[in-house]
């Protein structure tokens, strides 16, 4: 009985709450800012962007949440550019699926880069099918039936994004526009309608002809279902950029320290962290563990060779 009440209870805060924001979750933004901020979507204007991410949150502990995210982002013409993002969590018995479009406005000022965005995205949430073999379960339970369907929402994000030509960039984002609308006209808003942020910002350093990189930055994140937290990284790049390092530490809730490690082969990327809590919970499991794997395609200039027509 105690393990059905507690399941109502989980998935009454989802339904109350059911936005959680996967910028808390993953670590790997900083090899893609997409996964924090939709103005990055085709910032790169000569390449296309292909990421596979899978995360393993509080590995060893029961039911700890598992997280998987295919994204792409590349430029479309000379100034837009676009990005989808497909996200699927595990946690006991609820799942979470995301569905994401970003668009973004890139605009060149002599060497300076700037970009807007915005993404729209659909959520759902639910409950396994098992639980209604559960002998506990109380037939018409208005609650885990709904659950068992499914919850549904939309929402929406902006951001910006600005890069200097020395190497230093500033983000910012501000997710759960529409959620935050909807609190102020129930009456739930705490703080107006940009409840929500996400600020980056960072420089890259080029040291001995760009065969070594150092980028320290510093993300400061309040999200929904999330404490506010700030983190404090530092990523190199060794022999241009084919071994990579990177750590971080996370303050707030506790605390958390992560190690990253990634090399690049051509067009192919891959990096792996170990996040370590340096909480009291950290005692229940074995850390978490995160692994991307991107794919880079170089874009075409799309020009046509017209006296390639007229040839013999």
């Amino acid at each position: 009985m105690k393990k059905l009440l507690f399941l109502i209870a989980c998935f009454s805060f989802l339904i109350n709450d059911l936005n959680a924001q996967y910028e808390a979750i993953f670590s790997h933004y900083q090899v893609n800012k997409l996964l924090i901020n939709p103005a990055t979507a085709g910032f790169d204007q000569d390449n296309h962007k292909l990421f596979m991410n899978v995360r393993n949150q509080w590995s060893g502990f029961t039911g700890a949440p598992e997280s998987y995210s295919l994204s792409y982002n590349g430029p479309i013409g000379k100034s837009l550019g676009l990005g989808a993002l497909i996200f699927t969590e595990k946690i006991a018995s609820f799942t979470r699926y995301r569905m994401q479009l970003s668009y973004a406005f890139r605009y060149d000022i002599n060497e300076t880069k700037l970009g807007f965005g915005m993404s729209t995205e659909f959520n759902r949430t639910r409950l396994d099918n098992s639980v209604l073999n559960d002998p506990l379960y109380d037939a018409g339970d208005q609650i885990i039936e709904d659950g068992v369907d499914g919850i549904r929402t939309f929402d929406a994000s902006f951001g910006a994004y600005l890069e200097l030509p020395e190497g230093t960039f500033f983000g910012m984002s501000m997710p759960n526009l529409i959620k935050n609308k909807l609190d102020d006209i129930s009456g739930e808003s705490t703080g107006g309608l940009f409840n929500y942020y996400l600020f980056n910002a960072g420089h890259r350093f080029t040291i001995d002809k760009k065969k070594v990189t150092i980028e320290p930055s510093i993300l400061v994140k309040k999200v929904r279902n999330a404490p506010f937290s700030m983190d404090l990284n530092v990523k190199a790049g060794f022999l241009n950029e084919k071994l990579i390092s990177g750590l971080t530490y996370r303050m707030g809730d506790g605390g958390a320290v992560a190690f990253l490690v990634g090399t690049k082969y051509k067009n192919l990327q891959f990096y792996y962290s170990y996040d370590a809590f340096m909480g009291d919970f950290q005692q229940y499991s074995s850390g978490s563990h995160e692994i991307t794997v991107a794919y880079q395609i170089l874009r075409k200039n799309g020009e046509f060779d017209r006296s390639k027509k007229y040839r013999k």
